[in-house]
């Protein structure tokens, strides 16, 4: 109970610490203006993703071909797009809706689902994401990013985080990786290991910056390249 007391009080002071910095002047948040998202998870909202229908949302998989980056049951093929397999409903909403209104242009890739949300109706949107949450978490791969000393040498930073730079445990909001909390926080195990690299980077460098608070861009930040392949690592291959 107490180490549960102690994670949560990283958190908070971690997630304070770092909205303090944000606002004391980080320059990469100075960069964009406006909210990092539209979303507001009132009662109605959280509902209506809900709601989704997944057999509605199995046709626009294939009628949007979603399936061709993503594949037909949410597990890519390629290593640099997403596995949405078992994802919350509600962050795959989040998502395209970010998409539609242009809080995720960092890449030529994000360019490509900017297009493609902005001709979903938000029905839509619930549909292909209840459809995703329908099957269960991408399996475990092996990729080579990090030593086996490298991934258990990060461990300590998902059970209990690092206080002296402000980082709250990943569990603490990931869940061990199985789920995210109640809103929009993603599951990222079995994620591919290169997409995990590749969108810690972002939020590292600022490229991508439609996360809540700027949680996720101050604690890439604080991670080294070896600590961030680490945990890309952590989560692809655990089961």
């Amino acid at each position: 109970m107490m180490k549960l007391f102690n994670k949560i009080l990283i958190g908070v002071a971690g997630f304070g610490a770092l909205a303090g910095i944000a606002l004391a002047g980080d320059e990469r948040v100075k960069e964009h203006t406006g909210p990092s998202s539209n979303i507001a998870w009132d009662v109605p909202q959280l509902l209506f993703v809900l709601g989704g229908d997944p057999e509605r949302g199995k046709e626009l998989n294939t009628k949007m071909m979603c399936y061709t980056c993503h594949g037909k049951e949410g597990v890519s093929a390629a290593r640099n797009w997403p596995s949405i397999a078992g994802q919350k409903a509600n962050y795959t909403y989040k998502m395209l809706i970010d998409y539609r209104d242009e809080k995720r242009v960092d890449t030529e890739t994000s360019s490509l689902m900017v297009k493609l949300a902005k001709t979903m109706s938000e029905q839509d949107m619930a549909d292909i994401a209840a459809y995703y949450a329908s099957f269960p978490l991408p399996p475990a791969t092996r990729p080579k990013l990090a030593s086996k000393e490298a991934v258990q040498k990060i461990i300590p930073l998902l059970t209990d985080g690092d206080g002296k730079r402000m980082l709250p445990p990943c569990f603490l909001c990931h869940e061990s990786g199985r789920s995210g909390d109640g809103r929009d926080t993603p599951a990222i195990l079995g994620q591919r290991a290169e997409y995990f690299r590749k969108t810690m980077q972002e939020y590292k460098n600022g490229s991508r910056h439609n996360d809540i608070y700027a949680r996720m861009r101050h604690i890439s930040a604080a991670l080294s390249n070896e600590e961030i392949d680490a945990l890309a690592q952590y989560f692809a291959q655990m089961k």
